[in-house]
């Protein structure tokens, strides 16, 4: 079952927002005063893992409790969770929010030999010791955040999310979003920018934003990152 955050979105209205966390994180990621639905993906949080761990399977166990029509913002993983429920629910789906995001991580066999080494990493370390070296070049509100989120984790929920990641190619669906989107980029992390560019490029209604900040966006540069994602929503209805 779903771990459904702070609202149940079967009782929201038509404008609910589904916030969507990255590998390693929890619906708690998210500010607390924000409204919408915030789950916890499976592995994750508060929620047990499931077999065969996959971006689709993840979209499945959110697809019951979506409401009949909402907004969608995925982070990192999240993103690609979005991506296939959009995909899935093109006349539900009013407006899409994909923060430091990449469709696959298949484009190029450097990325995915450097996805793989560090799957091969974190298998070997603990989550609190992940979650140090995580923060180690962060600013201190993001390696805090990163500390109290990816030291709570699993082994297997971490190894579950990056294995989910490594799988997904999202790059078929990205001619079929109709809804409005914005793609929403950390200045700082170059790692996911060439990603953002596809969703750029493959996704007619879409608009590229650049943030200050590094991949934790949503907690480096909250206060920008919110007014941002809010106000594009709030024109989506």
């Amino acid at each position: 079952m779903v771990t459904t955050g702070d609202d149940d979105c079967e009782n929201q209205s038509t404008d609910a927002i589904i916030w969507l966390h990255g590998a390693g994180l929890s619906g708690r990621t998210w500010r607390s005063d924000v409204p919408g639905m915030k789950p916890d993906l499976p592995g994750h949080g508060q929620n047990p893992c499931i077999p065969e761990p996959s971006v689709e399977r993840y979209a499945d166990s959110i697809a019951p409790h979506l409401p009949h029509r909402f907004a969608l913002v995925g982070h990192s993983l999240g993103g690609m969770v979005a991506l296939e429920l959009a995909a899935r629910h093109p006349d539900k789906v009013r407006a899409l929010v994909l923060a430091e995001a990449v469709p696959t991580v298949l484009q190029s066999s450097a990325s995915t030999w450097i996805a793989r080494i560090a799957k091969a990493v974190m298998s070997h370390i603990s989550p609190k010791r992940l979650a140090w070296l995580s923060g180690l070049s962060e600013p201190a509100k993001v390696k805090n955040h990163l500390r109290e989120q990816i030291g709570s984790m699993t082994v297997q929920g971490i190894q579950d999310g990056l294995t989910a990641a490594m799988r997904y190619d999202g790059r078929p669906h990205l001619a079929e979003i109709q809804c409005p989107t914005m793609v929403v980029i950390g200045e700082r992390n170059k790692a996911t920018h060439a990603g953002a560019r596809l969703f750029h490029e493959g996704i007619a209604s879409s608009q590229l934003m650049t943030l200050s900040g590094g991949h934790m966006i949503h907690v480096e540069n909250a206060e920008r990152f919110y007014t941002t994602v809010l106000g594009f929503l709030g024109d989506k209805k």
